[in-house]
């Protein structure tokens, strides 16, 4: 259960207050309505889904093993890749946008031009990658939990600064925005709030550990996540609602202009105390904790797929996966897109196909899943419409 918790309550976490702070407090009230039900239920739907696949799981994900045939398991091996890897952008480009603050903004350093951090930093992360799954997941259990744990102290010191003036203000300048646009906002909220309440590549080996010999099967699996997700949502909630009861509308403005994440932004004790120089530290932290958790299944499902399909050996396989991937992530480093723009037109939707749509897809198609029919499939079905069609809706 802390597994799943500390994984989840991560770097995604910190944009939700941005985006929000910015939005205002109705969608607020849409996060307290949505984000229990998005959450919990598709994570407990593909759980059980996982459960059923009696395919022995891989170094990455089993992928729906048994209810696909080769050509079907390739498909979803290669849509995880492109579901994901935009993820893990979003969190590089966040990183260095968090180092790059913190040494010019706090400490007032000037280094070097963003094109050498970038180069730096995506270098350094590739180069952990390459020590192989054993490093990578030794380093995320040793920052997964105490991060998360870190983000809920940070709301609490955050709770004698606490205005409620900043929440009636944003509230009462949205009876200013057209009608449109609110509903336009309050849609484009839902890619976020799937982007940072997902823990999708941990669920699948939850699923394996507990379908082995002894581990107690699908009802317990199902549990870890009913009490994981339940608290992931109140911690969530807590530290949304303290960020935007302690940090000015104005603050969220300039953040998401600068492409930059919420513990970038706190001032603490009129930018001298120790929350102003600690919180930006910890984003970093907490930035490279979740990039390498996302990174690590999709370069190792690219190398294999790239073996797969040009016969070469495994080691040039890797090689040539995390070139590409190290290109790739250079580039849109250095390019700096809006993060928050990401994860809702791109992330957000895709990862939804992922979590609501294949699932409820398995459950309607496939014999074996028949028993999971009902009510739940269709209340997954309508989040994952609603949250994929907001990509198109912010098109318009």
């Amino acid at each position: 259960m802390l597994g799943v918790y500390g994984a989840t309550v991560g770097a995604g976490t910190l944009f939700l207050p941005v985006e929000i702070g910015t939005r205002g407090p109705l969608v607020f009230f849409m996060l307290l309505l949505l984000a229990f039900p998005l959450s919990i239920v598709p994570h407990v739907l593909i759980c059980r889904v996982f459960m059923r696949d009696h395919q022995t799981a891989d170094k990455s994900l089993p992928m729906f093993g048994t209810f696909f045939g080769a050509k079907g398991q390739k498909a979803v091996r290669v849509y995880f890749c492109l579901a994901h890897f935009p993820v893990t952008l979003v969190y590089a480009v966040s990183l260095v946008n968090a180092l790059d603050n913190l040494l010019s903004d706090h400490l007032h350093i000037t280094i070097m031009s963003r094109a050498w951090l970038a180069f730096i930093i995506v270098a350094g992360l590739f180069m952990v990658l390459s020590k192989g799954r054993e490093k990578v997941v030794s380093i995320l259990s040793t920052l997964a939990l105490p991060f998360a744990l870190t983000v809920v102290i940070i709301a609490a010191i955050q709770i004698p600064h606490w205005q409620l003036d900043h929440f009636t203000a944003a509230l009462s300048a949205t009876n200013n925005v057209a009608t449109g646009e609110t509903i336009k906002n309050l849609w484009l909220t839902l890619p976020l709030i799937t982007f940072a309440f997902c823990s999708t590549p941990l669920i699948s080996p939850l699923a394996a550990h507990y379908r082995e010999k002894h581990n107690g099967g699908e009802n317990k699996a199902v549990r870890v996540v009913r009490f994981a997700y339940t608290l992931i949502f109140f911690s969530i909630i807590f530290f949304v609602l303290s960020c935007i009861l302690s940090i000015p509308h104005d603050t969220f403005v300039a953040a998401k202009a600068q492409n930059l994440n919420v513990l970038s932004v706190m001032e603490g004790e009129g930018r001298s105390g120790l929350l102003f120089y600690a919180a930006p530290l910890i984003a970093i932290i907490g930035m490279t904790k979740s990039f390498l958790g996302i990174c690590l299944p999709v370069a190792e499902t690219f190398a294999d797929l790239i073996t797969e399909t040009t016969g070469v050996t495994e080691s040039k396989g890797k090689t040539i996966a995390f070139l590409l991937m190290f290109a790739v992530s250079f580039a849109v480093v250095y390019v700096n897109p809006n993060v928050i723009n990401l994860i809702e037109t791109v992330c957000g939707p895709m990862i939804a196909i992922f979590l609501f749509l294949i699932p409820v897809f398995l459950i309607y198609t496939r014999d074996a899943l028949r028993p999971l029919r009902g009510v739940t499939p269709l209340i997954v079905l309508t989040g994952g419409v609603l949250t994929v069609s907001a990509l198109l809706y912010g098109m318009l």
